[in-house]
């Protein structure tokens, strides 16, 4: 491993701890996101990763995660998502929510939205109980490019939340819940991107 690659073939970028990161052949720049191999992954190793790369939610936490993806070539991530039940109590339990997305710098081009199209097949083919996937987009870093290449559709607007975490919840004798990746996140304006699984 060279000097120029040891920021990049870090441990926790390979799921299998038994790989010889010293030995590894890099191939930087070589890599088209078509090569990639995008399948389920350990929970943790996704955490992990999310926490080196997500730029605006880098926390999250341990459980509970219904699934956990890899986009990979010969052992080396490259991208993780994580997907649970939607954060909204509203929203309908057939559904299910992208909370996590996260890519490394040296990804090749178009990995995040073959990344989320590869996704999209196998929540068709294997969980058909599911009716439809979202995610939101934070639109003061992003402006949902992913989303449209995918061919999801924007299904809500949502406004600034300007919460105080240090009041009682109403109806409850609980606090918030402390958000752990800082009140910047919450201040911005959220786009609710949607698919349907029964296209």
């Amino acid at each position: 491993m060279t000097e120029s690659t040891s920021n990049i073939l870090i441990k926790e970028r390979f799921e299998d701890s038994s790989t010889d990161i010293d030995s590894y052949i890099y191939l930087n720049g070589e890599l088209k996101a078509r090569d990639l191999e995008f399948c389920e992954c350990n929970r943790e190793h996704a955490i992990a990763l999310n926490k080196i790369w997500h730029s605006r939610l880098p926390h999250a936490q341990k459980s509970p995660w219904q699934f956990a993806f890899k986009a990979h070539y010969n052992g080396l991530t490259y991208a993780v998502a994580l997907w649970n039940n939607p954060c909204s109590r509203m929203l309908p339990k057939n559904w299910i929510e992208l909370r996590r997305l996260a890519i490394s710098s040296d990804a090749p081009k178009n990995t995040a939205s073959r990344f989320l199209a590869s996704m999209t097949r196998y929540f068709k083919q294997h969980h058909p109980e599911k009716e439809r996937l979202i995610s939101y987009q934070d639109t003061a870093v992003h402006e949902g490019t992913i989303y449209k290449a995918s061919g999801w559709e924007i299904g809500y607007y949502s406004k600034p939340i300007n919460r105080d975490r240090t009041e009682i919840k109403k109806g409850t004798n609980r606090l918030y819940r402390k958000n752990t990746n800082g009140k910047t996140v919450d201040k911005s304006p959220k786009i609710r991107w949607e698919k349907s699984l029964k296209n």
